[in-house]
């Protein structure tokens, strides 16, 4: 009986252990998925905005005070733009490809973006364009208006 008893246990030890190893092995591919899936995303701020337009070759003009532009192109994966409620500003996509060199831009924008970019677009530049602003626009005035634009790309 004891015999038994003994085999009985071990079954029983085994199987535990099977099972805890079996949940432990989904644990790790459900990780590794969840993983996989996340992308980071970064939200851009005032400080990399300059003062100044994009002209129609796609050079940055610093003597254009009538907007604010961002200083580098950063990537359009991932791009998501939201224009805050009541904003006095409108803004414009300027699309650059893997070399730099200028593609296309946009219509001045009044909504959130829908986010159809040129299908060579690898990096996009965007202006801010006070509806509001008689006098240009001032280092002091700069923080404000990019604050309400919301612009989120992948990393």
């Amino acid at each position: 009986m004891t015999l038994a008893k003994h085999r009985m246990q071990d079954m029983i030890k085994w199987f535990v252990i099977f099972a805890i190893a079996i949940a432990l092995i989904a644990c790790v591919i459900v990780l590794f998925v969840k993983l996989d899936r996340q992308t980071e995303t970064t939200r851009l701020g005032a400080e990399l905005y300059q003062i100044g337009g994009v002209a129609e070759d796609g050079t940055v003009d610093g003597s254009d005070d009538t907007s604010i532009v961002l200083r580098n192109a950063v990537t359009v994966d991932g791009l998501k733009i939201e224009l805050a409620e009541d904003a006095e500003v409108t803004y414009t996509l300027h699309f650059y490809d893997v070399d730099g060199e200028y593609l296309s831009s946009s219509a001045a924008q009044t909504t959130d973006w829908n986010g159809s970019v040129p299908g060579t677009a690898d990096t996009v530049r965007v202006e801010i364009t006070p509806t509001a602003d008689d006098d240009g626009v001032s280092l002091l005035e700069l923080p404000g208006y990019a604050a309400q634009l919301t612009v989120t790309v992948n990393k």
